[in-house]
């Protein structure tokens, strides 16, 4: 069982508010502090995942916990390196049922399918949890073939059979559209990447769908792709504010790449948020990412639909006959200060 906060607190003397500000990457702890936490819980765990590799020395087989990588674009952007903590629970959830754990990356354009294929056969995997953002339908096609459970991450592959554990893209998007509309913004611009990946396809459908339910005119017209680097995006959009801002009061902005982006061409051009447009954003950002821009944002949940993922996916395994699931996971709005209420305030120029 995962570390409580007060129990940590307890065992290091500090306070628990101390402990979650750390665990949850929030100003206001030393850094000395943060590291004290961090290297506690990771060697307590490491204890506990030791004492239970060794009840289970008989190991049932593997859980593979594989990202697959096809163009390249989430690795980069989300600069998915293996969180400790987060790997703690999923080897902690394996072996607790009698399973190992695995963690790979797959790169479509330099790796072998067939090897991985085969590794999988002779590897005595017996299920998979699969980061499919960038995947396809083809791409799935042969794992599906190994006839073992697949549970995917961040893609939907309903006719496959396999079950999946998503963010609700179309509720977020509704989420900001209202967001912004109630605030008296009816002109709203989406700014998003070029890849037409999962997410970004469900995000740009939502956007068409609530701005025709909210009597905004078309979506699909305003939609802007600019880029799927930060570089990119900042470049595409400089030159987009070379015409000006086209009637645009809002934006809604794709992903953290394209907020990342686009408010540094805005704050360059000395273009005031909320005053002279307002930002709404989709994912989470690093702390103080925007210097001068509290950011609104709509925050995906990441950690606990991961760790629920692969509980089902270890019961999956244990029960063929499962029946097929497919989890949504509703968004969360963070209300900063880059959106003008137009409906409560006036500003005079």
């Amino acid at each position: 069982m995962r570390l409580k906060a007060k129990d940590v607190a307890a065992a290091l003397g500090i306070s628990p508010a101390t402990v979650s500000l750390a665990l949850n990457n929030k100003p206001g702890v030393k850094p000395s502090t943060r590291k004290r936490i961090q290297n506690y819980i990771l060697m307590e765990e490491e204890k506990n995942n030791s004492r239970l590799r060794a009840e289970y020395t008989e190991s049932k087989g593997t859980v593979l916990m594989l990202n697959y990588i096809k163009h390249g674009i989430i690795l980069k952007q989300r600069e998915n390196k293996r969180n400790p903590l987060l790997f703690d629970d999923f080897e902690y959830i394996c072996n607790k049922a009698g399973y190992r754990f695995d963690y790979q990356e797959f790169y479509e354009k330099t790796g072998s399918l067939e090897k991985l294929l085969d590794k999988c056969r002779n590897g005595n995997v017996k299920g998979i949890y699969m980061m499919a953002a960038e995947m396809n339908y083809s791409d799935i096609y042969p794992f599906g073939q190994l006839k073992i459970p697949v549970v995917v991450g961040d893609n939907l592959f309903y006719e496959q059979g396999m079950d999946s554990f998503l963010i609700d893209n179309k509720e977020g998007i509704c989420r900001a559209v209202d967001y912004l509309v109630d605030k008296g913004h009816s002109y709203i611009t989406y700014l998003a990447e070029k890849v037409d990946i999962f997410n970004f396809t469900e995000r740009r459908e939502a956007f068409v769908e609530e701005m025709e339910k909210r009597h905004c005119g078309d979506g699909s017209s305003r939609i802007i792709r600019l880029g799927n680097q930060i570089d990119e995006v900042y470049e595409a959009m400089n030159g987009y504010l070379d015409g000006g801002l086209r009637k645009t009061t809002a934006f809604v902005l794709e992903s953290s790449v394209v907020s990342l982006g686009v408010s540094k061409a805005l704050l360059e051009r000395n273009i005031r948020v909320p005053r002279d447009i307002s930002l709404i954003g989709f994912d989470a950002l690093p702390n103080l990412s925007i210097p001068g821009i509290n950011l609104t944002l709509i925050k995906g949940t990441h950690t606990m639909r991961h760790k629920a993922a692969m509980s089902h996916l270890i019961r999956h395994i244990e029960n063929e006959e499962g029946e097929m699931v497919r989890v949504y996971y509703k968004t969360r709005l963070l209300e900063g200060e880059s959106v003008f209420d137009k409906n409560k305030y006036i500003y005079k120029l």
